[in-house]
């Protein structure tokens, strides 16, 4: 049973009038088995707690940047879209590698006024998210990843951002992150989204002693556009 934040009613008034309808979170299609075997979609913390065995690409592929929010008690989501500038990059890594493929789940906004949830205006792992803007849970955080301009401080100097034409379910940056505390229910999964038939096709027998109807095609979530 989920707990809410006390002004969760002032949040699902922000949420409609964003329009959102989902937030994100991809993961190695591999992954699914775990997910659907457990019920839930868990942490890292809470994985390695459980002695649940999980493909991490952080372990597979190495990145220079820090791209991961560094206390590993949370799930890195994102709002409407994904964090496209992250998931190039994964997705870049692994091309040469067959056995890597990739889905995007779409998980219920009822999370966003889970008590423990956690808001970034840009890349959680950032020194600016955690120095300039700070990272907290409350609303006002929340409405500050839509803010119509913002000025990222970054070691190359600062990157201006203005929302301009962006619809409003988007946040202003795109890697901007809801951090969403040890696990979230699978019940709240609405879609596990696929690039193409064959990949659907060959998730479904790979899955196939589990219920797969929210297994679906959509490969416009994996674009990066954001319109």
């Amino acid at each position: 049973m989920l707990n809410f934040k006390q002004d969760s009613d002032n949040f699902k008034q922000f949420i409609s009038e964003r329009e959102i309808e989902f937030l994100v979170h991809f993961t190695a299609t591999k992954n699914l088995y775990s997910i659907l075997e457990n019920g839930k979609l868990m942490s890292r913390a809470k994985l390695e707690s459980l002695d649940i065995e999980q493909f991490d690409i952080l372990d597979y592929a190495q990145f220079t940047d820090a791209v991961r929010y560094d206390d590993t008690n949370y799930i890195n989501l994102s709002i409407s879209s994904t964090n496209s500038f992250l998931f190039s990059k994964f997705q870049e890594r692994t091309k040469e590698d067959f056995t890597i493929t990739w889905c995007v789940l779409k998980i219920n906004p009822i999370y966003l006024y889970q008590a423990d949830t956690l808001f970034s205006v840009t890349n959680a792992a950032s020194s600016s998210a955690k120095r300039q803007f700070g990272i907290s849970g409350d609303l006002e955080k929340l409405k500050l990843l839509f803010k119509s301009e913002l000025r990222i401080n970054t070691f190359n100097g600062e990157r201006s951002l203005l929302r301009r034409n962006l619809p409003l379910k988007y946040p202003t940056d795109v890697q901007a992150e809801v951090l969403v505390k040890d696990e979230i229910n699978s019940d709240y999964i609405t879609e596990i989204c696929f690039r193409n038939n064959d990949e659907l096709a060959q998730a479904k027998a790979a899955m196939n002693s589990f219920d797969t109807s929210k297994f679906v095609v959509d490969s416009s979530i994996f674009e990066s556009s954001r319109l």
